[in-house]
């Protein structure tokens, strides 16, 4: 039986909250001694108004996918928003039993459904 490494959250780094169909993206801006809590800040959403352009079209809806980079986990943070917190778990980080990740922030909105 293989066994799954869960990464550990590392202040300044991305994170992404994962829902069935879209993915929103953090930054890590605290990490607690134990390392088994972490309180993320939230990201602008990428739109033509940030400058970028949907990944594709599904029919008429535009479709956004975006990894943000390192200038964007500063640039692109919401300075005046709560901050959340996620806890890591046997099943790996989450906020009220919807999934993170760390390692990145990824932003996916499908506007078709």
């Amino acid at each position: 039986m293989s066994t799954r490494t869960i990464p550990a959250a590392v202040v300044g780094q991305g994170a992404t909250m994962h829902y069935p169909q879209d993915s929103y993206g953090f930054v890590i801006v605290e990490v607690s001694p134990s390392g088994k809590t972490a309180k993320v800040a939230p990201l602008k959403t990428v739109d033509m108004t940030t400058g970028h352009e949907p990944a594709y079209f599904n029919g008429p809806f535009p479709v956004w996918s975006h990894s943000y980079t390192e200038e964007e986990l500063v640039s692109m943070r919401i300075e005046d928003a709560p901050l959340s917190t996620i806890r890591l778990t046997k099943r790996g980080w989450s906020k009220n039993g919807t999934p993170f990740s760390v390692g990145g922030a990824r932003f996916h909105r499908d506007y078709s459904y």
